[in-house]
């Protein structure tokens, strides 16, 4: 039994002239929805086409943390 040409290549990284195994979860990039091997699978590495958008979603949940953690002086 052969695998077909698109099987085979579904399981590589999707990174330019990258031919490693694609990683399982880890590997699957949320803001462009392609699968990468481990070296490629933060979105700074691949050059995700929807990184503004992924530094957007972390700068406001970063942002929102930091304010709900806030100390407030209490007023005597």
């Amino acid at each position: 039994m052969e695998s077909t040409p698109k099987t085979k290549k579904a399981n590589r990284c999707a990174f330019e002239n990258c031919n490693a195994r694609v990683v399982k979860i880890i590997g699957d990039c949320r803001y462009c929805q392609q699968k990468f091997c481990g070296a490629h699978r933060l979105p700074e590495t691949h050059i995700c086409p929807n990184l503004a958008t992924c530094k957007q979603a972390s700068f406001e949940k970063n942002s929102n943390k930091l304010l709900n953690e806030k100390c407030v002086k209490l007023k005597v």
